[in-house]
């Protein structure tokens, strides 16, 4: 199975008790939640409060671990390798019950099984959806890839110019979904949403992230989990908004960006944590639901 992620070089001390630091994962899919804090919309009332810290999913699983921010959404993956150190707020993920549009493996093969030995190019930017591409290969479909990992930020067409799959996660992934182009002379891959793989193997809800608070930081961080609650309920009641925006800045159609958002639950329902339960007890074996403590507030 994967590694288990590195700290932040550095630990930052807890030298601002009265301030909560708030990590925020930059990708559309989260700004439902994310916006009206980000826009400091007067309704949220005070958020003086409040900093923000933003970067892709696997920086802020590092800054949680390093505590240089108190809480923040975090790949379900980094969560379930640190449930004993994090709290996991109760009500609030980012899943899809069906197909997501921005986990996408991109293949020169329409069957998985003639990726058995292959190389396959994978996002450094995402455990969760490297964990979950994994299963799928070998649980699923019991084919071993050589996977490589990609630089960041590297290309779909540089992918696959080296490999026979590359996935992508992401914003990226939901602009080349869409667009489908013919790539390297080679024509258009094959593409699979993992979310709707996931489903179709194990009938349940994918969830691709959590928040989840440093323990040690619970009582810093009981008004700013609050807060987004408040933000959530915002961001749902204006979703057309933020697709508009989204669209102007990813240069998508409006309606792609819509749909996109209304893929996603917000909410860590009963049937999403029997999915995050049965994806953590897959990919990480000494993983145990027993070892889950919710945050309280």
């Amino acid at each position: 199975m994967i590694a288990p992620e590195k700290p932040a070089a550095v630990p930052a001390p807890d030298t601002a008790p009265a301030i909560a630091r708030l990590g925020v994962i930059d990708y559309l899919n989260v700004l439902a939640v994310y916006n009206a804090i980000l826009r400091r919309d007067p309704a949220l009332g005070d958020l003086a409060g409040i900093d923000t810290v933003s970067g892709v999913p696997t920086a802020m699983n590092h800054a949680l671990l390093a505590g240089t921010v108190d809480l923040s959404n975090v790949s379900s993956y980094a969560y379930g390798q640190h449930a004993s150190e994090w709290l996991l707020v109760p009500d609030l993920s980012v899943a899809a019950h069906g197909r997501v549009a921005s986990v996408l493996l991109f293949s020169w093969h329409a069957d998985w099984r003639a990726l058995d030995g292959a190389s396959m190019a994978l996002t450094p930017a995402s455990a969760t959806s490297v964990a979950l591409v994994r299963l799928l290969c070998e649980r699923r479909y019991g084919v071993h890839p050589r996977y490589v990992t990609a630089n960041p930020g590297e290309p779909l067409d540089t992918m696959l110019a080296g490999s026979e799959a590359a996935l992508l996660i992401g914003d990226t992934a939901l602009q080349e979904g869409h667009r489908r182009r013919a790539i390297a002379g080679r024509g258009r891959p094959k593409v699979f949403d993992l979310a709707a793989e996931w489903h179709a193997w194990t009938g349940l809800p994918f969830v691709f992230a959590v928040w989840a608070v440093r323990a040690v930081a619970a009582d810093r961080a009981r008004d700013a989990v609050a807060l987004l609650r408040a933000s959530r309920a915002l961001g749902v009641a204006d979703l057309d908004r933020i697709a508009a925006e989204a669209a102007a800045r990813l240069e998508l159609p409006l309606g792609v960006c819509a749909d996109y958002l209304r893929l996603l639950d917000y909410d860590l329902s009963a049937r999403d944590r029997d999915g995050l339960r049965a994806f953590l007890e897959l990919a990480i074996p000494e993983f145990s639901w027993a070892s889950v403590r919710f945050f309280e507030g």
